[in-house]
């Protein structure tokens, strides 16, 4: 094992540095870090002081690794964002308001310039036009 990085033997499972810091950056709440590794939030403080320095509490430590994890999300979404722009506008566009929706003012348009095509023409030969 290395000495310079100490580990905390839980109940369930060993917690080193790094699988703490992926639990952090994974959004992991203080209650399903203990869960997860078994152990009780004394130890861990402990254990994280010897870790990360005695200047800096649990809280600290767990504020900075989820501000990684939500940086690495962003940084995720923008990568993704680079790949296929097209997709993305597309599926955001149809979460919009009105997204699918005609506009009404084109639609009357349309039927009063085909109103005014028709004319003279008479209630029976417009519903002929329509009869298959």
């Amino acid at each position: 094992m290395n000495q310079t990085t100490p580990v905390l033997k839980g109940l369930r499972r060993e917690l080193t540095r790094e699988l703490f810091e992926e639990l952090g950056s994974l959004q992991c709440g203080l209650e399903e870090i203990l869960g997860y590794i078994g152990t009780n939030r004394e130890a861990l403080e402990k254990w994280c002081r010897r870790v990360y320095g005695h200047h800096l509490t649990l809280e600290v430590v767990l504020r900075m690794l989820h501000q990684d994890g939500l940086i690495a999300i962003r940084r995720a979404s923008f990568e993704q964002l680079r790949k296929s722009a097209t997709l993305v506008s597309q599926q955001y566009n149809r979460f919009l308001p009105h997204a699918g929706e005609e506009d009404a003012g084109e639609e009357n348009e349309a039927v009063r310039q085909f109103t005014a095509m028709l004319g003279g023409v008479g209630r029976d030969e417009v519903e002929e036009l329509f009869e298959e």
